[in-house]
């Protein structure tokens, strides 16, 4: 079997509740994608460690992780997985720091883009909730503060300005299955 290098490499980066991986799962069915995700390789790890799956066991796995393996470990990870795929259209949802942002553009030189996905608090804190995952937050105040704790931990205000497009996610799907058409089409 011939192997397949990728040649769009879709990087995803928000705050928890921008929709990630709705975005990424949009890609998976309407553009045949295959999905990578730095966030269900972090949940895998504390499971295999018998830890509870909370927000800042996540967060705080992550910084254990990159200060014994260096920044670029997780990322490393993915990295792994998609050249083991043998895809040539892959979506990464929870591209975080600016290094991730970096780590991807040097591997996949010209063939990766980062979107920033930006939706409302409200909008956000009402999706983690329906969720009902286990890190999903107890209370208006808590996720408050892990959006606080997410942005310092990660600078995702960088991480947001080094992105190549940025899209809002207070609409309605049609929207970003709009979105997502042109900026597949623009970047084949």
């Amino acid at each position: 079997m011939k192997s397949v290098s990728p040649h769009m490499i879709i990087g995803l980066s928000s705050l928890p509740g921008g929709g990630k991986d709705f975005v990424a799962d949009l890609l998976v069915k309407e553009h045949h994608f295959y999905k990578v995700s730095p966030g269900d390789i972090i949940r895998d790890l504390l499971k295999r460690h018998n830890k509870n799956i909370t927000r800042e066991a996540q967060q705080d796995i992550q910084a254990d992780l990159r200060k014994e393996y260096g920044d670029d470990y997780i990322m490393e990870l993915c990295y792994r997985r998609i050249l083991k795929s043998g895809k040539e259209k892959i979506v990464i949802p929870g591209i975080r720091l600016p290094s991730d942002v970096l780590f991807y553009r040097n591997k996949f030189d010209g063939d990766f883009i980062n979107i920033f996905i930006r939706s409302s608090r409200k909008i956000r804190y009402a999706r983690l909730v329906k969720r009902k995952r286990v890190d999903s937050p107890k209370s208006y105040a808590e996720f408050l503060r892990h959006d606080a704790r997410e942005i310092k931990m990660f600078d995702l205000n960088k991480t947001r300005r080094m992105s190549d497009i940025e899209i809002i996610n207070n609409s309605t799907e049609t929207f970003l299955k709009s979105e997502l058409r042109k900026i597949v089409r623009y970047h084949k």
